[in-house]
């Protein structure tokens, strides 16, 4: 069953007056999303996460917030049921597979097996260790060469366990090197598994088969790490968030802060109290500012979320535009494709393809949505933008290996995607420092300097539109008839625009913020 504005708005209710503010308070814009890795952290503990406080951010002490949130990962991998891969970010490099190649230890056993393979020396006793892996996957041994016995030595190497050598011995990792990844034997067969199409019959003089072997497992494994869904979110945060602070000038007057809270986290919280006016984001974007003598008060208030539709979505967005409305802060997020009835801009960018009509549960979800009193004050933004280019030779190498992040024709998900809520956010940030709360008529629009992505499909040579989808102008227009805020790419430019600062409401209105 659908429900309606009423059963919604029964769950709010709070006092309204509001203690004066200065004529003109500085602009200051509030960031809310997971920078710690906070969803992945609840998937391992059930001990209470760390109350989430604003923490001013610019240039300077960027790295140093990074570090202090004490960001990590843990990774699982399907095919290995309980092995886990430990991850800690104290810098924006960290999430550079140079970075990752050394935190790991699986990488740096790689490495070593494959200066063995290289060294005369150690080349017959590594290329027997590699056997025995092969060997360990229940596949067809390599032939051995004709004429050649196996030497004690390289016996005794082998007879040590591959294993150990290659993946780390877990207890080690565990106690000698508590910031390395600690694996376990399900991890070890998740290893096996990547290596195995890689291990082709050969003689061991075919030294570069086996070498070849090595440097695909080793790209492979880094890309099951890039592209896994807890990392691309934690990078795209970050990067979303680098975005916006190295380009903005904050001053006294203008000022960045993030919130690491999860979106869940808010859901939870704001359906666990009776009246919005207990909720900890109530007391952080209202209670702390707007109902404090001489304090400041939040500008924006920007999610790095999307949102969808769904009962329970809408009812936290419904919350949040109670709290943003009487902040006088409107509150900016991503909205995922689905409520276009799609899946992807990118596969389904022409209109013909969507389904965005009132009559589905969602249509009716979004029309009551649009027409609550404070919808002016949030804005839904898509598509996203491209936060780095790919990591290969022709864009992005990498000092301590050759890898290609696509061998293949690129695969739209598995690019890095930020969340427009950044762009919004800068662009408010440009608009402030050029125009001070004068900005309404002035709204900067357009941004630059976007990473370009040139790739080859078959002969024709490609440019991947810097905000996903490369939409015509009436795409655009239906997205903003829909109450969408479009991110617009620039055919074959580094180029994207705001296509307008509008709010959710129907009938349209303009973004509702101090400015207005």
């Amino acid at each position: 069953m659908t429900p309606t504005k009423t059963e919604h708005e029964a769950q709010v209710s709070m006092e309204t007056a509001a203690i004066p503010l200065p004529d003109e308070p500085p602009f200051h814009i509030l960031l809310l999303g997971d920078y710690s890795g906070r969803e992945n952290l609840s998937n391992f503990t059930n001990a209470a996460l760390p109350e989430a406080r604003p923490i001013e951010i610019d240039r300077d002490n960027f790295e140093h917030v990074l570090a202090r949130l004490n960001t990590s990962l843990r990774l699982e991998f399907e095919g290995a049921d309980n092995g886990v891969l430990l991850l800690q970010f104290r810098e924006l490099d960290d999430f550079h597979p140079d970075q990752i190649f050394k935190q790991i230890s699986l990488f740096s056993d790689l490495r070593d097996l494959r200066k063995r393979l290289l060294n005369p020396d150690t080349y017959e006793s590594a290329a027997r260790e590699v056997r025995i892996w092969f060997e360990e996957t229940n596949d067809e041994p390599f032939e051995e060469s004709k004429g050649q016995e196996p030497s004690d030595e390289s016996s005794g190497e082998s007879s040590g366990n591959l294993l150990d050598d290659i993946l780390g011995d877990t207890k080690r990792d565990a106690e000698e090197y508590p910031t390395r990844s600690t694996e376990s034997p399900e991890l070890n067969e998740f290893i096996r598994d990547i290596i195995r199409p890689h291990l082709i019959q050969t003689d061991e003089a075919e030294q570069a088969k086996l070498l070849a072997a090595i440097d695909q497992s080793t790209g492979e494994l880094m890309k099951r790490i890039l592209h896994h869904p807890h990392f691309q979110a934690l990078e795209s945060a970050w990067r979303g968030l680098y975005f916006l602070v190295r380009r903005a000038e904050t001053s006294n007057d203008l000022k960045l802060f993030l919130l690491d809270i999860t979106k869940d986290e808010i859901t939870d919280n704001l359906k666990s109290v009776n009246d919005l006016s207990d909720s900890n984001i109530y007391r952080i974007v209202v209670k702390n500012t707007v109902r404090t003598p001489d304090a400041d008060p939040w500008s924006v208030v920007c999610g790095n979320y999307t949102f969808e539709l769904n009962v329970e979505d809408t009812a936290t967005v419904i919350r949040l535009l109670k709290i943003a409305s009487i902040a006088n802060a409107p509150f900016i997020s991503g909205a995922k494709p689905q409520m276009l009835g799609i899946e992807s801009l990118a596969d389904t960018p022409s209109p013909a393809d969507w389904n965005y009509k009132n009559e589905t549960d969602e249509g009716k979800l979004w029309t009551m949505l649009r027409t609550v009193s404070e919808a002016p004050h949030l804005g839904l933004m898509t598509p996203r933008f491209l936060a780095r280019l790919p990591y290969g030779k022709e864009t992005e190498p990498l000092e301590a290996f050759d890898f290609e992040e696509f061998s293949d024709a690129p695969e739209h998900e598995k690019y890095l995607w930020a969340n427009a809520s950044f762009a919004c956010a800068l662009l408010l940030a440009q608009s402030y420092t050029a125009s001070g709360w004068d900005m309404s008529q002035k709204l900067f629009h357009e941004l630059d300097g976007l990473p370009v992505h040139l790739y080859k499909d078959e002969t024709e040579t490609i440019t991947k539109p810097c905000a996903e989808a490369q939409l015509t102008e009436n795409a655009c227009e239906i997205l903003l008839d829909q109450g969408l805020m479009p991110l617009i790419s620039f055919r074959d430019t580094d180029r994207i625009r705001i296509a307008r600062f509008q709010s959710i409401a129907f009938p349209s209105k303009p973004l509702k913020g101090r400015w207005s």
